[in-house]
């Protein structure tokens, strides 16, 4: 788009030992092969790994130059979405295309959660104001947050065109999209003049405080605070009150952004649910080598026909490991995360429960949740929107993405009328139709996928 970024990868650092993708827990290339597919990402040649990254950052961790590989990756995914485009599946997460999860999922959200989005999209910030920004995928389970007391001290924003700062973007290589994002927050920020900023996915945090200064070339003149830090503080200093001690046995999913934030979510997480009565146990990947819950295999993409199944078979692994631990739930703190993984969850039929680390909290402190059946009822809306997104896609072409913000009149705010998408979601409440579907889905899964 005719941007100047700030190169991440220092090819100056790199020495070519490859030893980044050798030690990857996707890729897991031998030794001579990973130095070969390190000099072909270097000089922008097609690579096996650009098919096959699932975006989890871990490379960086591993590369004992600090030469930044992933970034390396992300370039050359920049350079082939300007060729061939977005695969039209990718409208689902795009809030400015129609139709999109957010448009969609209007059909199925609640009274309250109607309200509860709505005031957190109309309410303008005002000066002195600590605002914690919801985030995009907050909204799809909005009653995890919505209508609790913890967060009095806030002002709730949701800026769905705000792209969680570009963070999921960022992570497929969109790049050149990601610097206009930056740009249109800091004027946004610029006319709230807040007091504070608070996102509520850390990944958003790391976006605006890291990736917009120091790749995108856009510093925001604002403080921002950590959610999961805060959260830790309150416990800590005695302001929140955690009288439920839950004494269940859990294990964490961190998620790839916790990898480039100095290790900093790992332990403020356990910390938190340690507070709460929580016994943590480790699955065999965590920390810097834990497993992507899936979403990132969607940024590698091949064919479009193949991205709900490539995504949803490695989800499949997460919970492999979640179950060997013998936890009795899996706790996430990134709320986009935590869509995948119910998704997962209901596909596959997984006996375990799942969380975000914030309802955990909001439990020991005792409030009370409809758990898990708002999360089960929103696993099959989500399931729903991506079978009927899927076959609409299929009718569809790459596309670029050259609308940042939405239309208020025809995407968000305004439900539509998709009676396709409602006969499949009422066919969803039939046990025996989910049965099949699970059954159909695996199968179709082990077809299509096309990672190794």
């Amino acid at each position: 788009m005719g941007m100047t970024r700030i190169q991440a990868f220092d090819a100056g650092a790199c020495t070519r030992c490859g030893t980044c993708l050798q030690q990857c827990p996707v890729l897991r290339y031998a030794a001579e092969e990973a130095k070969a597919e390190i000099q072909k990402l270097i000089a922008r040649q097609p690579s096996s790994v650009l098919a096959r990254c699932n975006s989890c950052f871990s490379c960086n961790l591993y590369c004992e130059q600090h030469a930044n590989p992933y970034q390396l990756i992300l370039e050359n995914w920049n350079a082939l979405y300007q060729a061939r485009k977005a695969p039209p599946l990718y409208k689902f997460v795009c809030p400015t295309e129609e139709p999109n999860i957010w448009q969609l999922l209007n059909a199925f959200l609640s009274p309250a959660e109607r309200r509860w989005v709505k005031a957190w999209m109309d309410y303008e910030p005002k000066p002195g104001d600590t605002v914690l920004l919801v985030g995009n995928y907050t909204h799809l389970f909005p009653f995890i947050i919505g209508g609790s007391k913890l967060l009095r001290g806030f002002k709730l924003v949701d800026r769905i065109d705000q792209w969680e700062g570009g963070a999921y973007l960022y992570q497929g290589g969109y790049l050149d999209v990601v610097r206009l994002i930056a740009r249109n927050a800091e004027t946004d920020f610029k006319r709230w003049k807040p007091k504070k900023i608070v996102p509520f996915l850390d990944a958003v945090h790391y976006i605006f405080t890291e990736v917009h200064p120091k790749e995108m070339g856009v510093r925001h003149e604002h403080e921002f605070e950590n959610f999961n830090k805060w959260l830790l503080s309150e416990v800590e200093s005695g302001r929140l009150n955690l009288p439920n001690k839950l004494g269940i046995k859990v294990t964490v999913h961190d998620n790839c952004y916790s990898k480039v934030m100095a290790g900093e979510a790992w332990d403020v997480t356990r910390k938190i649910l340690k507070k709460c009565g929580c016994h943590v146990v480790e699955m065999e990947h965590h920390k810097r080598d834990s497993l992507c819950c899936g979403f990132g295999a969607g940024a590698s993409w091949v064919k479009n026909m193949s991205i709900p199944f490539d995504i949803l078979y490695e989800g499949r692994k997460k919970f492999k490991e979640a179950m060997a631990t013998g936890a009795d739930g899996l706790v996430s703190y990134c709320g986009g995360c935590i869509y995948l993984l119910w998704a997962a969850k209901e596909l596959f039929d997984v006996d375990i429960d799942v969380y975000h680390v914030f309802e955990i909290v909001r439990m020991a402190a005792g409030e009370k949740l409809d758990y898990p059946r708002q999360h089960e009822k929103r696993a099959w809306d989500i399931i729903a929107i991506i079978t009927y997104q899927l076959a609409v896609s299929l009718l569809q072409r790459p596309f670029p993405i050259t609308k940042l913000s939405y239309d208020k009149e025809r995407s968000t705010f305004t439900p539509r009328n998709v009676f396709a998408l409602k006969a499949i979601r009422l066919l969803f409440n039939s046990g025996l139709v989910r049965g099949v579907y699970r059954k159909m889905f695996s199968v179709l899964m082990n077809l299509l996928k096309t990672r190794k």
